[in-house]
């Protein structure tokens, strides 16, 4: 009789293999969740470092604090933009829109909007020269994405 069809493996063969597949499946599955934990923490981290911890909206200027430490200024006398962005996707500070408000170069503020500061800063925006507040306010209920610039300082050489 011949051997055809007839499988000769010794009794610990398949039984090692199947074992070694799972490990290795087991490994990659365990690597595969610790690369996911550590980017969520990543993430978790990032944002809250960027959260609102105070906001001063006074007749000089407008302050933000963030929460690790960096603060954001925009002095009214030397604010030459004021944009509304509006964005899909809730900010840090739960905000679904914010408003830009820049001074020259890279300075400037960041003021959520909707979440407890619009009546202070709204004040103060609308005592820049030609603002209006109307625009504003339709600028803030576009569909996100959308930047709307919504005040610019005329300059006195444009004049």
């Amino acid at each position: 009789m011949g051997t055809a069809g007839v499988r000769s493996t010794s009794p610990d063969g398949p039984t090692i293999g199947v074992v070694n597949e799972a490990v290795v499946v087991i490994i990659a599955l365990c690597a595969m969740f610790l690369v996911v934990k550590v980017a969520r923490v990543r993430d978790r981290s990032r944002k809250g470092r960027a959260a609102t911890v105070d906001l001063l909206v006074d007749d000089v200027a407008v302050q933000r604090r963030l929460a690790d430490g960096r603060e954001e200024r925009a002095v009214w006398s030397e604010v030459i933009s004021v944009e509304i962005v509006c964005t899909p996707v809730r900010t840090v500070d739960g905000a679904r829109a914010f408003a830009l408000i820049a001074c020259g170069g890279e300075s400037g503020c960041l003021v959520p909007l909707g979440v407890g500061y619009d009546d202070d800063l709204v004040v103060q925006l609308a005592r820049l020269p030609r603002f209006r507040v109307d625009e504003m306010v339709a600028a803030t209920e576009h569909r996100p994405p959308r930047r709307t610039m919504v005040w610019e300082r005329i300059s006195a050489q444009s004049r």
